[in-house]
């Protein structure tokens, strides 16, 4: 099997297929190109929400996605790909804030989202930025 990470069921502050694996980043992804899909073997994904009611259609969110994907393999087309003991410094996270309406038979959910850490920048640094705010539109719960 193989594993993306990212997009409006995932990891919502990064697009989809956006995330690793690992520490790679493609050299010639930038904001104003597409992203090409990026796989991987191994998967780890933290997600957490706390939704509340505004009124009977209305509700809100708050949450927090944290994540990545891994090769089981070292790639030396994908340097820093491979799943090591140190997965842990590798997670993207993200943080963002949305609304639901729910329909009882359809919730549309709108979701706004900003990375707080990106693991290919060198040396791990924290990063917040509301130039990078990420817009999901979806149909559901992400999980």
């Amino acid at each position: 099997k193989q594993f993306f990470i990212g997009g409006n069921n995932s990891l919502r502050a990064f697009r989809s297929r956006s995330v690793g694996p690992g520490l790679f980043r493609d050299p010639l992804a930038d904001s104003s190109r597409f992203f090409p899909d990026q796989t991987g073997d191994v998967k780890l994904e933290l997600n957490s929400e706390l939704r509340f009611r505004v009124n009977n259609i209305l509700e809100a969110a708050v949450f927090v996605d944290a994540g990545n994907i891994w090769l089981y393999n070292s790639d030396t087309l994908r340097p820093g790909a491979k799943f090591t003991k140190d997965f842990t410094k590798q997670l993207a996270v993200g943080a963002g804030a949305g609304v639901r309406l729910n329909l009882t038979i359809l919730l549309l959910r709108l979701d706004v989202a900003t990375p707080l850490r990106k693991p290919w920048l060198t040396g791990n640094k924290s990063v917040f930025d509301l130039g990078d705010l990420v817009f999901n539109l979806a149909i559901g719960y992400p999980f």
